[in-house]
């Protein structure tokens, strides 16, 4: 599209038929359906059509102009800052009330992907754009699709299609694609992972369904939340005493011995768990710091961080160990067939499993949590997607 400007000097989009299909009737027949029909819809969070419009150049479509981004340029480019899962959240919602409305209206948009979805820079604001169903049954067909967005069925020669359980698949790879630029939980995975199935009955029954259950991963979230405190405590425990089942490996030995060896208290109001800075005190040579000589400070800050990223290496080394047999455990095909309350009460076993072993070890070990939490959180998001992954394969 293009931006053109009308006898008052105001904006609009121009969308030109494809030069490769302008001269066939049937194509022209559906880029002109396209604008009758979008003229029949009004929704906030589609953009609007103005109209069927000639010029020079010949047809053209009219749509509303508002200062946005295509969503894939917004995200790679980080100019509208939209990475919380908070502002996904909001993103997505807009989006599927944009699809539903055009359900209600016993339309299909059939082109859902993130180059049609446009993101105002102010309000951010959706404005799906570019539906496909006047073109579906063109013939020679002119139906253009990206496959990586497009439901499975598609591309196949069925007798019968339910068009509005493939607008259901396109919103659940959308959704994967934006989650994944912020955080791609364990709630929101199980919202994609319905929306995607292969076979369209069983995908979320209508729009509403698929809101729902995005509304519940947040709570989802937070027993899964439960599961990455729980982690926090492992590190120290397995830096100084090593596996249960088998023996620490040199380099945490190593390492625990330099640690141990060049720890020093700190008063008090100086502990490193007041602070939250850091898992240890790195010792100076004099009492004071200021003594110390440049060369020195920097040996000392030198050394801090490579025991810092010594630590955070081991901790996640280690927790993956550790966490890989519970998530597996959590995310099977029986658990993942679940509603979502019930997946919550069957696996609340494997997560009262992590907070105990999270509460035991970061009281002795007094562990600083935003850090630990942080690392945890990578290593869970990475164990749960590597999960859904090999569930997925097992199902198709």
């Amino acid at each position: 599209m293009t931006i053109g400007t009308d006898t008052n000097k105001q904006r609009f989009y121009i969308k030109r038929p494809l030069k490769e299909f302008a001269g066939i009737n049937a194509y022209r027949k559906a880029f002109a359906d396209e604008a009758e029909t979008g003229l029949q819809c009004n929704h906030p969070n589609l953009l609007r059509y103005l109209g069927l419009e000639q010029d020079e150049q010949g047809s053209y479509i009219a749509l509303e102009y508002t200062p946005s981004l295509p969503l894939n340029l917004a995200l790679v480019e980080d100019s509208l800052d939209i990475h919380s899962v908070k502002e996904a959240k909001f993103l997505m919602s807009q989006l599927l009330d944009a699809v539903e409305y055009l359900h209600t209206k016993e339309l299909c948009h059939l082109n859902i992907r993130p180059e049609n979805i446009f993101i105002t820079r102010k309000a951010h604001d959706v404005k799906l754009a570019n539906p496909a169903w006047t073109y579906l049954h063109c013939q020679p067909s002119f139906f253009l699709i990206k496959e990586k967005y497009t439901a499975p069925e598609l591309f196949e020669d069925q007798a019968s299609i339910n068009y509005k359980a493939c607008d259901i698949y396109s919103l659940g790879k959308v959704m994967e694609y934006l989650f994944s630029f912020c955080n791609l939980s364990a709630g929101i995975q199980r919202v994609i992972h319905k929306a995607t199935q292969k076979a369209p009955e069983k995908r979320y029954a209508n729009i509403a369904e698929m809101r729902k259950a995005l509304q519940q991963s947040t709570s989802i979230d937070l027993g899964i939340s439960i599961g990455k405190v729980a982690a926090v405590g492992l590190l120290l425990g397995l830096v100084y005493y090593g596996f249960k089942d088998e023996p620490a490996s040199e380099e945490s030995i190593q390492f625990a011995q330099e640690t141990s060896a060049n720890q020093k208290e700190l008063p008090p109001s100086n502990r490193a768990e007041d602070t939250h800075e850091s898992y240890y005190v790195i010792p100076t040579p004099s009492d004071s710091v200021a003594q110390l000589s440049q060369t020195q400070q920097e040996e000392l800050d030198q050394k801090s961080k490579e025991y810092q990223q010594t630590t955070e290496r081991l901790f996640k080394k280690e927790l993956r160990k550790r966490a890989e047999k519970i998530i597996a455990g959590i995310y099977t095909p029986q658990n993942m067939s679940l509603e979502d309350k019930d997946f919550q009460r069957q696996s609340l076993g494997q997560f009262n499993e992590l907070d105990k072993i999270q509460r035991e070890l970061a009281e002795q070990f007094n562990l600083d949590p935003i850090l630990a939490m942080r690392l945890s959180s990578d290593v869970i998001s990475e164990l749960t997607q590597e999960s859904m992954k090999k569930l997925r394969k097992k199902e198709e």
